[in-house]
């Protein structure tokens, strides 16, 4: 009878200390192990989580003859002459490029409001008194290129269940804001610039994506977005030399092209 007395009172201990130790890591690490079970899952239908930003393969700029394509006082060339003008449209910062192939290119210029992508964040955690830097800290919060950076830089594989509970609702906000705001990027992830310019890629042109984007950033942290859409021919395809003639000839603008200035007479005609 001790004996058994001896048994039942080892398998209590057992399972009290258990049941002790689930309510301590609830505790302790619930946020971190809930993060980290989510975030892992995400990843699989949201690929571009699990990426961060890498050097493209050196390609040169597709040489062909083209035409230069302007709006919102910045211009850059394409190697494609087809200009559709007809389906192509225009308004504020934002111009659709449609060709005859079936290649469509949008830019965004500025946001007229300067309102961009920490900005939204920082007006959606109703940032008065500095949440945002005592959340990412001073170099993710000093320029919106920085904060991109620092967000596409973050991936599930760092949430660990046993973390610290602050640097886990950190990871977890910027893979949040990461997997909201992202255009694409399920075929890779690149950190690209030129002639001052500096951003980054969103999929790569080598696994046939439905579209290239880029994202960049001038010296005065303004921003711009180019999205490449390829026709349905594969003839009509875009590559990743059609995308450095983008990267490599945008700059500021002071005159129209041809294209914007026929964009312009069809919106006033309309």
């Amino acid at each position: 009878m001790e004996k058994g007395k001896l048994q039942f009172s080892g398998t209590f201990l057992i399972i009290t200390a258990g049941i002790a130790f689930s309510l301590v890591a609830v505790y302790c690490w619930g946020l971190q192990t809930m993060a980290w079970w989510k975030f892992i899952g995400y990843s699989k239908s949201a690929p571009i989580l699990a990426l961060t930003p890498r050097t493209p393969q050196s390609v040169l700029p597709n040489p062909a003859v083209g035409i230069k394509l302007s709006h919102a006082g910045f211009e850059f060339e394409v190697p494609w002459t087809d200009f559709d003008g007809g389906k192509s449209k225009s308004m504020q910062n934002i111009a659709v490029y449609a060709f005859q192939s079936g290649r469509v290119i949008s830019f965004y210029g500025p946001s007229p409001t300067h309102e961009d992508l920490l900005s939204e964040v920082q007006k959606d955690f109703g940032d008065k008194n500095g949440t945002l830097r005592t959340l990412f800290g001073e170099e993710a919060t000093k320029s919106n290129y920085d904060f991109q950076r620092t967000m596409l830089e973050q991936t599930p594989d760092e949430l660990r269940p046993w973390m610290n509970r602050r640097e886990a609702y950190r990871l977890s906000m910027l893979l949040m804001i990461k997997g909201i705001s992202s255009v694409g990027g399920d075929t890779g992830l690149f950190k690209v610039g030129a002639h001052g310019w500096r951003g980054f890629q969103f999929d790569d042109p080598t696994k046939n994506p439905k579209k290239v984007t880029l994202e960049l950033y001038d010296s005065n942290d303004q921003h711009v977005e180019i999205i490449f859409v390829p026709g349905k021919q594969e003839s009509a395809g875009i590559g990743q030399a059609d995308v450095n003639r983008a990267l490599e000839t945008l700059r500021p603008s002071d005159q129209l092209s041809a294209a914007e200035t026929l964009l312009q007479k069809k919106s006033k005609v309309n």
